[in-house]
């Protein structure tokens, strides 16, 4: 090498110089749309009679709704967090045995929802969720006391300023779960239990120094993730608008409605994108869809052109999913990146809460760098180990990094004609975590949501095995020309499932 150096030293600064981009790193916010009230089979109000207000519109829910939502995510590239209403979806009356969660209480009757239709919701929730999250949003929405008095919400009493009784909220998790289980969507059928949640009427008991809070019967379920708006628990004193923290185990965001009524067809937000005040901004089911079916196309493309736009943002990017947009939220809010000459970034974790590790609620980080037409990031390494994965969109390079530590990081990268020798091609939306490449093999360890194509540029392979029975390998083929390797990949569990790839040369 010193001798190529010698003959050739000029040469050698001159590409070095032409393969570095000369546009900085960039380290973008996240972003996302949470959709309130799917789960409802009747969609008309019944807030005149005690009842709850569903999703404020005169309409029988069915699949060819739920296919709106997975076709804007489709398009936009993204899994779309619905978070779910389930008493009307409740086939064997247990909802009747918690008066507190109808107010038709013990005389719950679910009778006149009870179909087909449920089961071929349910089934295609489940078989989608590559594109469509299950998240958790409650079971009834309000809270009927003894007398049958309904007061807001399910989890906080907004009216009165007072938490909601524990053992009761712990039911509300019972039968949310049942009902689950009806559906084959439970832990005994391997699957877990949601990772996100909205809080009905945004009645969220923040508490993170007590034993009780909304956020610590969650966390004991597995769930992770919460986004609300704080503006309506001001005597609780959470954290400033726009703003998170942590509650026993959760992390819980700041969101804000932009300019859609809750109740509205075809709602789109009216607040410019460069004005909207959270990174995660509030729908509801009603806001995606068209008023009759004819009609669909043209609000599912007014939505994919909104995540466009973002998109092709500097300041902000598209999140793949729940998990990578709140690790990227903390990142924003505790590291820093600095791009010290051009192609090298420091990257400083040291700052990362504790809570983020201990309760696993930190994955990748992503940079992107714009290009130019034709360009590519050629090279790109962590502390000298070549980075998972690597995603091009509107413009830009997104590089995925593995969790980082509480510890400074080395990023160096390179833009040329050429992509990364070897590195997983994030179309979909999944996550990946890490890879390792060996002289006769190498690893992904990767979260498959659905059945999703992962798109590996690596030479041929001799074989590929996972090592979890539960994320299968359902097809392969090699294409040549490119040097990608493109496997067919389920993960079972509908909340995500995790395991490492192994590819032998």
């Amino acid at each position: 090498m010193n001798s190529i150096r010698q003959l050739f030293p000029i040469a050698i600064v001159l590409i070095g110089a032409a393969s570095i981009q000369a546009q900085p790193i960039l380290f973008q916010r996240p972003f996302q749309v949470a959709i309130d009230d799917l789960g409802w089979n009747r969609g008309s109000s019944l807030g005149d009679e005690g009842g709850p207000w569903r999703a404020g519109v005169k309409r029988i829910f069915d699949v060819k709704d739920y296919q709106a939502v997975v076709d804007i995510g489709k398009g936009a590239g993204t899994r779309m967090q619905g978070l779910f209403i389930l008493s009307e979806m409740d086939r064997l009356g247990i909802v009747g045995q918690y008066p507190h969660m109808t107010y038709q209480q013990a005389k719950w009757d679910n009778s006149e929802n009870i179909s087909r239709l449920q089961l071929d919701i349910m089934t295609f929730v489940k078989n989608n969720a590559d594109y469509l999250e299950f998240g958790y949003h409650g079971v009834g929405h309000e809270y009927w006391d003894s007398t049958g008095r309904r007061t807001r919400a399910e989890y906080y009493n907004t009216d009165e300023n007072s938490p909601r009784p524990e053992a009761l909220m712990r039911q509300n998790l019972d039968v949310f779960e049942n009902i689950m289980d009806q559906y084959g969507m439970g832990r005994k059928d391997g699957h877990s239990f949601p990772e996100s949640f909205v809080p009905p009427a945004y009645g969220y008991y923040w508490n993170p120094t007590g034993s009780y809070s909304t956020g610590s019967i969650m966390s004991e379920r597995g769930l992770k993730y919460v986004n609300t708006n704080f503006d309506y628990i001001r005597e609780l004193n959470p954290p400033p608008m726009a703003s998170g923290g942590f509650d026993n185990g959760v992390l819980v965001v700041d969101r804000q409605n932009e300019g859609n009524p809750w109740f509205e067809y075809d709602s789109f937000p009216t607040i410019p994108i460069s004005e909207y005040r959270t990174d995660i901004i509030e729908t509801h089911f009603p806001n995606l869809l068209a008023q009759d079916d004819f009609l669909q196309a043209d609000v599912t493309k007014k939505w994919v052109d909104l995540y466009a736009e973002i998109q092709r943002s500097a300041d902000q990017y598209v999140a793949k999913n729940s998990e990578q947009f709140n690790s990227q939220w903390l990142y924003k809010r505790h590291a820093t990146v600095t791009e010290t000459k051009p192609g090298e970034v420091r990257i400083d974790n040291r700052n990362m809460p504790d809570e983020a590790y201990t309760h696993d609620l930190l994955g990748t980080m992503v940079l992107a760098v714009k290009l130019d037409a034709g360009k590519h990031v050629s090279t790109a390494t962590l502390d000298g180990k070549p980075i998972p994965a690597y995603y091009e969109d509107a413009g830009y390079g997104f590089l995925y990094l593995p969790r980082l530590e509480k510890k400074q990081y080395v990023l160096a990268y390179t833009v040329g004609n050429a992509t990364m020798p070897f590195h997983v091609y994030l179309s979909g939306t999944y996550n990946v975590y890490a890879t390792d490449i060996q002289r006769n093999a190498a690893t992904i360890d990767l979260k498959i949501y659905g059945t999703q194509d992962v798109e590996i540029k690596t030479r041929a392979v001799k074989s590929v095995t996972s090592n979890n029975p539960k994320l299968t390998i359902e097809s392969q083929s090699y294409d040549a020309a490119k040097g990608t390797l493109t496997l067919s990949v389920r993960g079972h569990d509908i909340q995500g499932e995790r395991g490492i790839i192994t590819l032998r040369y």
